[in-house]
């Protein structure tokens, strides 16, 4: 056992101590990640043992409520704090996940707070409207394409008592809700402010969404009912806003669009919607980067309500973070099927240069130098005979293998600092590549669609033996035949170290682990599996959008579902099969 290891360093290199979920899902004395519900812990992988089950989203709905009341007690502090007289109005964004039992958990954990809905389409509406019934009236924000039909479908909700919005971007909006009096207009304005990050495209005034104000004078002037029934501004950034300061910035037009509006007659309008945006901590190291906001629920209603409360009498605000209601409560475990080497491994050993001579870093570039123009050469050679391929092979292990065990002696000896390693990006590169390839039983495709459409993050980490150095570094292929079903990126958790020297792993001496640094690497830190053992990865955070995304590449589509509930204090497991949950 590494003496430099022990489950504080594992919560930390793995994500785990983060503010939304660190709660209920932790690593226990003995190295298992398990799931605290009620002060019950389940571990995940005797919940996979136990059930039979290679792979399951394991959905702990109880995680939903806590994040609600996060966001309300977050809400209500500040409000109290400054003095903020404004209402509160929270909305669940039903593309976010329009899992019909997320839906419900949101009804559920939502009714002391009359936690309310936006939809955009009208099979979201329908999803309500199955629902409506069992619960109390809330509030509904629609901001689709607006047609009879959905009109239809939302007097459905009025007649049950909600109270519903709809936004208006268009004239055939107005032309068709100028025969239903009873159903009030939200303002959709399409913010202009410049902001960062994957959804940017969300502002400007050639986004998809909204309408410019120019355009909403002359719709003024054509419908002049519209004064009287706006009752709501609705804009929106986009998702996973991670700097604070693009919040600020947008908070401010978001203000200027409101003050706007009243001078434009629209005297009614008393709700300021400003759409989701709110980031979720993928990875908790508050550093402003895309998987990483560089700030809490806390901070963005402090500069939320700093901004409003100019604006008298204060408006009534609504909290739209769908991502980070429902992101935590989804994690997917899959059972590792096959471990295989990366690329080449070791055969004529004694045709290679000897790596034990290095004693700075100048000697190991210059080494890496010469081997990388020696494997050029032969791989531009017009043909490759049988030794020559073996030569090219041999040296590509050595570089993967040797070479980084023999960087992590010098580090460990103080002969290589650190920084130095890290500042070098071809060495850096080098000692933070796999040199194994785990293959699971799952399909990215279907099980986290977004890695590969938006290049998410979701951190993965092994269910067990947390309390045991890593082996190797893997990179995660599934089953699919697409070679873009594969994870290699591992985002590790260093800047909260309290160590005096970096951590490798522990048989090919790949380095995992600076402390003071976040930094990432291009292989998962895991342990080879035992004989006949059951070794299962996790990836964190796959509640939001992973659902309603899921693709059938290679038919491959559609896991058990591992359900965790909390009623009255008392926990239930409910495993359902896919065709079982969706039909």
């Amino acid at each position: 056992m590494d003496s430099n290891w022990n489950i504080n360093i594992a919560r930390k290199i793995y994500g785990l101590e983060n503010y939304v979920r660190e709660s209920y899902i932790n690593v226990d004395e003995e190295g298992y990640l398990y799931i605290n519900v009620n002060n019950k812990k389940i571990r995940v992988k005797e919940l996979m043992d136990n059930l039979k089950l290679d792979i399951a989203y394991i959905r702990i709905l109880p995680a939903i409520g806590k994040t609600m009341d996060m966001v309300y007690t977050a809400f209500k502090t500040i409000a109290e704090g400054l003095g903020y007289t404004g209402g509160f109005q929270p909305v669940f964004p039903m593309k976010v996940n329009p899992t019909p039992i997320v839906i419900e958990a949101i009804f559920e954990y939502g009714e002391k707070y009359k936690w309310g809905f936006n939809t955009g389409s009208i099979g979201e509406v329908r999803t309500l409207i199955k629902l409506a019934e069992k619960y109390q009236p809330r509030i509904l924000i629609y901001d689709g394409v607006v047609t009879e039909n959905v009109v239809q479908e939302l007097l459905k909700l009025y007649r049950l008592g909600w109270r519903i919005f709809v936004d208006i971007e268009s004239e055939n909006d107005l032309e068709v809700l100028s025969k239903y009096p009873q159903l009030e207009i939200g303002i959709r304005v399409k913010p202009i402010v410049k902001l960062h990050g994957k959804w940017s495209g969300s502002v400007g005034l050639g986004s998809k969404f909204g309408v410019t104000t120019n355009a909403l004078v002359k719709l003024k002037t054509d419908y002049k009912f519209i004064t009287e029934r706006a009752s709501l501004l609705h804009m929106h950034p986009g998702s996973q806003l991670y700097k604070i300061q693009d919040l600020k910035n947008y908070f401010v037009e978001v203000r200027q669009v409101y003050n706007e509006l009243k001078q434009l007659g629209f005297e009614n309008i008393q709700i300021v919607d400003p759409g989701g945006g709110m980031a979720y901590p993928y990875i908790d190291a508050r550093d402003g980067e895309e998987e990483s906001p560089d700030y809490t629920v806390t901070d963005y209603f402090k500069e939320l309500l700093n901004t409003m409360i100019s604006i008298t009498p204060n408006p009534i605000l609504v909290f739209e973070g769908g991502r980070f209601i429902v992101s935590s409560h989804r994690i997917v475990a899959t059972k590792v099927v096959d471990v295989r080497t990366y690329s080449a491994v070791h055969a004529l050993r004694e045709q290679v240069a000897d790596v034990k001579e290095f004693n700075n870093l100048e000697e190991v570039k210059l080494f890496l130098d010469k081997i990388e123009k020696l494997i050029h050469d032969i791989r531009s050679a017009p043909q490759l005979e049988n030794g020559r391929r073996e030569l090219y092979e041999e040296l590509v292990a050595m570089l993967r293998e040797d070479l980084p065990s023999r960087v992590m002696e010098l580090v460990k000896t103080g002969r290589i600092k650190i920084e130095d390693l890290v500042k070098d990006q071809k060495i850096f590169r080098l000692i933070t590549s796999p040199t194994k390839r785990f293959v699971l039983n799952m399909s990215i495709f279907a099980d986290i669609p977004d890695a590969v459409l938006v290049d998410q993050y979701f951190q993965p980490l092994p269910a067990q033996r947390l309390n045991e150095p890593p082996h190797v570094l893997a990179s995660l292929s599934d089953l699919t035949c697409d070679s873009m079903g594969e994870i290699k990126l591992f985002i590790s958790g260093g800047r909260k170290l309290q160590l005096d020297s970096p951590i490798f792993t522990l048989l090919d001496g790949k380095l995992i682990g600076i402390p003071g640094y976040k930094i990432k690497i291009r292989g998962v830190p895991l342990h080879l599996p035992s004989k006949h053992e059951n070794y299962y990865v996790v990836f964190l955070d796959t509640g939001a959008y992973q659902d309603p995304l899921a693709m059938k590449h290679n038919l491959i589509y559609g896991a058990p579902e591992v359900i965790i509930r909390e009623k009255n204090g008392e926990i239930s497991i409910e495993l359902v099969r896919h065709e079982e949950l969706y039909t």
